[in-house]
């Protein structure tokens, strides 16, 4: 089976929204990502912790089958986001970043992760995520995610980064940012035109646009009544895509291995908002994503 090596945050979270807050939680986009990939596919993390990381959240990620090789164990503080939510739980504020070990961060990819065919660089800056695509001579396929802030103040070195991967996975605004468009569907080919076969732009509750070759096809979000947490939805949706190709073997992806990839994509980051932290991906099953699957393809089923 091909496996996939993520690089990223793992971070201690305090999320605040009109309902509840919950303070130092497992949270990071390597977490949310490998979590939800490790259903399909054996994850390598590459990341960083400090002494405060609890060594609980070490062993839950460890029982959910993530390698935890390429996670270095600094003295300092563990990154931590404490953010906030509007009512309708769509805006997100920052309130404090502390990148603590993260800011002195030098990724090690090691030797089991290397011949990786799969390779996820969450957000970093992007001489960092160029430095670990490089350190995985066996990659054959390799996606990236990047922020408004890295748009902002390292475009040059941004740019460099996305010629050299396959893929590229955005929200609407990083998306708008980036192409300098407002129209979603310029922007899609507009980034495809710096390099990456497959742009990937998010649009939450909205959905996601996938860009292709001359494919550009809409998916909607699956519908949910129960919404309580949509940190790292994104990154559990970038689980879902990426590890969906893995467990295919899809190192050249046909359209159909990128549709069936979205719906995962959709139903893994619907499963993540359901709680707080990763707690929702914790309690899924197998069975229970394969179920939610044949609900969201029944549901895009034109008769």
């Amino acid at each position: 089976m091909a496996s996939i090596t993520c690089s990223g945050s793992i971070a201690l979270d305090t999320t605040r929204t009109p309902f509840r807050t919950v303070e130092k939680v497992l949270g990071g986009a390597a977490a949310y990502f490998s979590m939800a990939a490790s259903f399909f596919a054996p994850v390598h993390a590459v990341s960083v912790v400090g002494a405060d990381f609890p060594e609980e959240y070490w062993k839950l990620l460890e029982r959910s089958g993530i390698r935890m090789a390429g996670v270095q164990r600094k003295p300092g503080r563990t990154f931590h986001y404490d953010c906030s939510y509007s009512f309708d739980l769509y805006q997100r504020f920052a309130n404090k970043t502390e990148l603590n070990v993260l800011g002195e961060f030098e990724p090690v990819v090691p030797d089991g992760a290397r011949g990786s065919e799969f390779v996820y660089l969450a957000t970093m800056p992007p001489e960092k995520q160029l430095d670990v695509l490089r350190q995985v001579g066996g990659r054959k396929l390799a996606f990236m995610d990047t922020i408004e802030f890295y748009i902002r103040g390292s475009r040059e070195a941004l740019l460099k980064t996305m010629g050299e991967v396959d893929g590229v996975i955005l929200n609407d605004a990083e998306a708008r940012m980036l192409a300098e468009e407002p129209n979603l569907v310029k922007c899609g080919r507009k980034i495809a035109g710096l390099g990456p076969s497959i742009t990937i732009i998010k649009k939450g509750e909205h959905g996601a646009l996938l860009f292709s070759d001359d494919h550009v096809i809409p998916f909607p979000a699956f519908p949910l009544e129960e919404l309580l947490d949509p940190n790292g939805a994104g990154d559990a949706f970038a689980g879902g895509f990426v590890g969906a190709l893995a467990e295919r073997s899809a190192t050249s992806p046909r359209i159909a291995d990128l549709k069936a990839a979205m719906a995962y994509a959709n139903v893994m980051g619907s499963i993540a908002v359901e709680d707080f932290s990763v707690d929702r991906i914790v309690r899924a099953s197998r069975e229970e994503i394969g179920r939610r699957f044949s609900a969201y393809v029944e549901l895009m089923r034109v008769h």
